[in-house]
């Protein structure tokens, strides 16, 4: 379950490098966009124009889809099979869970005594 969950994490974060570099593609082409939609365009400016304009709609479909499949991860519920196991006693007499997640993470919080020692 752990090893699905990430793996939709990582998916997502792949299809933002795609639409990132379609972005990139729509930039270069943003002259002959512009010229497109303005009707100037020539023959070679018109195709660079339509290679523009497909990567822009690529990286907004693509982001799109990548923020459904985080919407996806962040909402699956967690068991304590996709927890991890339980951290190691550290000597403070308190139970150490581990956080929600694929269980690699560590709790960096520090427990303060509220008397101020």
């Amino acid at each position: 379950m752990t090893r699905r969950a990430t793996d939709g994490q990582q998916r997502a974060f792949f299809l933002w490098t795609i639409a990132g570099t379609s972005l990139i593609v729509a930039a270069a082409a943003g002259a002959a966009v512009v010229e497109v939609f303005q009707g100037t365009a020539d023959a070679g400016t018109f195709v660079w124009g339509m290679i523009g304009i497909a990567a822009l709609l690529e990286s907004l479909v693509l982001f799109a889809v990548g923020l459904r499949l985080r919407h996806q991860y962040l909402n699956q519920v967690q068991s304590y099979a996709s927890r991890g196991d339980y951290l190691p006693d550290d000597g403070s007499r308190r139970p150490r869970m581990p956080l929600l997640g694929d269980g690699q993470a560590t709790q960096n919080i520090q427990h303060q005594n509220p008397g101020g020692n």
